[in-house]
């Protein structure tokens, strides 16, 4: 509810009305387990072979792989120093950057 709240103040209701939201708190178990990740695949019917997560953290990452979903991950200031095993890749921002910065691990 309360991330639902955040984007609606953010974006306006309108735009956040075309948003599934899905967190932490809708789920019994929390990331690293996949719950969340896998509640959401099944209730948008997504195959997960199509469809990609944007972690910030290691414990995000553990619950993408868990899900079986690949993963991207941002770093950020706090997680710099965490080992992201199982990404995709790991990148120090989303955008049209000229590749620097960009540490594919598979």
């Amino acid at each position: 509810k309360a991330v639902s709240n955040l984007i609606s103040t953010l974006m306006g209701p309108d735009r956040a009305a075309k948003f599934n939201v899905y967190a932490g708190d809708m789920v019994k178990a929390k990331k690293p387990a996949p719950d969340v990740y896998n509640m959401a695949v099944e209730d948008m019917k997504l195959d997960k072979s199509r469809c990609v997560i944007v972690e910030d953290t290691h414990i995000g990452v553990g619950a993408a792989v868990a899900a079986g979903i690949s993963c991207i991950v941002t770093v950020s200031s706090y997680s710099a120093g965490e080992d992201f095993t199982g990404a995709k890749m790991v990148v120090n921002e989303l955008g049209d950057g000229d590749g620097d910065g960009i540490v594919t691990l598979e």
